[in-house]
């Protein structure tokens, strides 16, 4: 009997957020409008506490993922659906065009589209349906700040593998800027395309094969 043909995997994109996606750093810009979100919601303690963290991290006095987890748990407390998708709508004004336009390209032709970073899922996924995204890969929150393992480096390549299997997707094209996604980019040289990196960055993934730019 003649096996049935199988259907060929969907073409899927995966684009890192921060310096890539957007111009602009989405943690920054979380950073700058929680106190005025937290306060506007009367949670007056809590707009308090993220200035707090704010600060000591602007003076290196907590590490970045200490910061985050922070400030993340604060604005879980408080933080309604419509505050994180407005959250989501400023960011999306930092779009970079020519991302945009090259993963529009790519979607015409039937690709799927995947944000996949290191930044807090509560404002990544509604970015990811503003943007008209399959979804988002993202950190997780966990209530115990030992468990919490942002989503960066091998952690976000193993990710993507499982997405990969789990849904029956054929990478077609990887978008980053920044070394921290040189793991997958080594999984995959020649489908790795570089938004605005320097001299230093392109050398540095050079040494791994990737080639290609969107500048």
């Amino acid at each position: 009997m003649v096996e049935r043909l199988q259907e060929p995997l969907k073409g899927t994109t995966f684009v890192d957020l921060d310096g890539t996606l957007l111009s602009a750093n989405s943690m920054h810009i979380f950073m700058r409008r929680l106190p005025a979100m937290l306060m506007k919601r009367g949670a007056v303690a809590g707009a308090i506490a993220s200035l707090w963290w704010n600060s000591m991290r602007s003076l290196r006095l907590v590490s970045h993922h200490s910061m985050k987890w922070h400030l993340t748990k604060t604005a879980r407390q408080h933080l309604e659906d419509s505050d994180w998708e407005q959250l989501a709508e400023s960011m999306a004004r930092s779009v970079n065009p020519k991302v945009k336009d090259y993963i529009q390209s790519r979607r015409e032709r039937g690709c799927l589209t995947y944000i996949a970073t290191a930044a807090p899922e509560e404002y990544t996924l509604p970015l990811a349906r503003i943007m008209g995204y399959e979804g988002a890969l993202a950190t997780v929150f966990t209530e115990d700040q030992a468990d919490y393992t942002e989503l960066s480096r091998h952690a976000k390549h193993e990710a993507i593998e499982r997405l990969l299997d789990e849904k029956q997707l054929r990478l077609e094209s990887f978008l980053t800027d920044h070394t921290d996604d040189l793991p997958t980019a080594a999984a995959y040289p020649g489908l790795t395309i570089l938004v605005g990196v320097t001299k230093k960055t392109a050398n540095e993934f050079r040494n791994s094969g990737v080639t290609r730019y969107l500048n």
